[in-house]
């Protein structure tokens, strides 16, 4: 009887300990290579193992961001013990033009957010397309944001036109303005002086 009851001390002792809180999973990152059947179905597995360590963080949507901050939403499908990308992956792969034979290498960063890379069938890092373009202050000239000139002078730009129809002056454009005023006066003062030279000179040859 002793023996029993010790055994159900313990018991009861175990039954009311805190369970030990899991540690956070080191594997963040995985690939994918894109199958025929990926663009069929126009969603794509994560994969078990993932979803096995970091699937209960996993809201029921996930961002995916580039490298060059393209940034889309997709909404998550799960199967049983899958998860799928699938509301707004077929935008996200149709806008970086994702095709049978990529190789796209997904890096978790918490938060349901992942950076992803692409690679296309050269084995090689894609051209991402930027998520954006810029209209400029005038209402009929759109700018793409991979415009050279629109890059170097973006701030230029804005605080030379400060919204408006005429470009504010700054103060070195004044003071500009009145070296070449002072450079028309000093011109027409010396043709007014070789004008009166000129027939100062015709006077005096006709009077000899």
């Amino acid at each position: 009887m002793v023996t029993t009851r010790q055994t159900k001390a313990r018991v009861t002792r175990a039954s009311h300990r805190r369970p030990r809180p899991e540690p956070d999973s080191s594997v963040k990152k995985f690939f994918k290579v894109v199958l025929p059947s990926t663009v069929k179905r126009n969603m794509l597995m994560i994969p078990p193992r993932f979803v096995i360590l970091q699937g209960s963080t996993l809201s029921e949507f996930v961002t995916l961001e580039t490298p060059v901050g393209f940034r889309r939403s997709i909404k998550l499908k799960r199967i049983g013990e899958e998860i799928w990308l699938q509301g707004g992956w077929s935008e996200f792969a149709e806008a970086h033009s994702i095709s049978e034979g990529h190789f796209l290498f997904f890096d978790y960063k918490g938060n349901s957010t992942f950076s992803v890379m692409i690679f296309n069938v050269s084995a090689c890092e894609i051209d991402y397309p930027l998520d954006a373009v810029h209209i400029s202050d005038s209402d009929d000239e759109v700018m793409d944001v991979t415009d050279e000139g629109f890059l170097g002078t973006q701030g230029t730009r804005r605080n030379d036109q400060g919204g408006g129809t005429n470009p504010k002056k700054r103060p070195r454009d004044d003071e500009f303005d009145k070296i070449l005023n002072d450079v028309d006066e000093i011109n027409s003062i010396k043709l007014l002086e070789e004008e009166e030279e000129g027939k100062r000179v015709f006077r005096g040859q006709q009077f000899f």
